[in-house]
């Protein structure tokens, strides 16, 4: 009964001529090449571009240079903290010394009082030993910070390139499995309708037309397989890009 069953297939297809076997072949080969989801979609180097420009991993890493940049220059200038400058400012009565005691006379001890007022300005520089010879070892340790967060940077950007190249092949090769799969099931579909009508002529019995049946399933299941790994891939590449891709 078995042997009978794909005999029959074989016959089905020989029945729908060859002609009609041509035919889906080049429906499913035409179709791919219409259907080419690489022509609609923004070019490879357009979706990388996007995605650095989109990535929080990258903007890390600048924001993170541009701290260590800073720290350098605060490195460099850290030496002004050991100078201060004083300014003051009182105005009421103070008590004067004489000219007399201004010139030096011992024997005067006259103050006079008066209103006015008076400007306090004053300096002074401290050098603690470590701010001297911790200096050149401060600049360089932001340096080295800053060089290592842009190195890391570079790494991050091939490792995205990386992952856009494979998450845009994978969404390729989803969309022609997800077509193929579709091809399959329309196939299936002409075939279920001939063996309906073989069936209800006796040309084939319950067993082989149930089988038919069986496969029609099977394949659109696979077929809603790969349409929701199709829409997975998708989604997978609009995520690390960052933006919803536009179609053209």
């Amino acid at each position: 009964m078995r042997n009978k069953f794909w005999v029959w297939i074989f016959v089905l297809y020989l029945g729908t001529g060859v002609v009609h076997a041509q035919s889906l072949n080049e429906f499913v080969v035409d179709g791919l090449e219409k259907n080419d989801l690489a022509k609609n979609l923004p070019p490879l180097d357009t979706l990388i571009k996007m995605a650095k420009a989109n990535s929080p991993r990258l903007k890390f890493f600048d924001a993170d240079y541009e701290f260590w940049d800073g720290q350098i220059t605060l490195a460099r200038r850290a030496w002004l903290r050991n100078i201060n400058l004083e300014a003051g400012y009182g105005y009421g009565i103070f008590d004067n010394l004489s000219n007399q005691q201004i010139a030096g006379d011992p024997g005067s001890q006259t103050l006079f009082s008066s209103e006015q007022s008076r400007y306090t300005v004053g300096a002074s520089i401290k050098l603690p030993l470590s701010s001297v010879f911790n200096r050149n070892r401060e600049i360089k340790n932001a340096k080295a910070e800053a060089k290592k967060s842009q190195h890391q940077k570079e790494y991050a950007e091939w490792e995205l390139e990386q992952l856009i190249v494979k998450q845009y092949n994978d969404l390729l090769k989803a969309h022609r499995l997800f077509f193929i799969n579709a091809s399959i099931v329309e196939s299936y579909k002409l075939q279920s309708i001939r063996a309906e009508k073989d069936f209800k002529n006796g040309v084939i019995n319950l067993a082989d037309y149930t089988r038919l049946q069986q496969m029609l399933n099977q394949a659109i299941r696979a077929y809603e397989s790969q349409r929701a790994e199709f829409l997975i891939a998708f989604k997978a590449l609009e995520g690390t890009v960052g933006i919803q891709i536009e179609m053209y």
